[in-house]
């Protein structure tokens, strides 16, 4: 029974592409991979990732959006946790568990067939 919850390494390189657009967005990422069950304000996650509020803002506005964020809102103060939404929540917890180093490792190889991507379609190989 506990299979269905497990994520190959093929469908987290799906989410990471989808999600590896923006260095904050994929920082949010991580970051709420390594604290999913806290709330944080918008100043203190760009404290957290070393970003500019106009940073943060887009990352979180976009995340909101897919529904892999959710606010809260605490006496006039918006905070932000990772979704309670299960099914969003694994890919970013999978991720997270995998370390920093290995997510790394994920985005290089993904670059690294953009590259042989764009060169085979420039230099009409296939």
């Amino acid at each position: 029974m506990g299979a269905p919850n497990i994520l190959n390494e093929q469908s987290l390189y799906r989410f990471l592409e989808e999600h590896r657009d923006n260095r904050v967005k994929r920082g949010l990422l991580f970051f709420w991979g390594s604290h999913p069950n806290a709330k944080f304000a918008r100043n203190a996650i760009g404290y957290a990732l070393d970003s500019s509020k106009l940073e943060v803002d887009k990352a979180l506005r976009v995340l909101v959006e897919v529904g892999l964020v959710d606010t809260h809102i605490l006496n006039g103060v918006t905070f932000y946790s990772l979704t309670t939404n299960n099914e969003k929540r694994r890919p970013v917890l999978a991720l997270a568990a995998l370390g920093w180093d290995q997510w790394q490792l994920m985005l290089k190889r993904m670059e690294e067939k953009d590259k042989l991507t764009k060169y085979q379609h420039v230099s009409g190989g296939s």
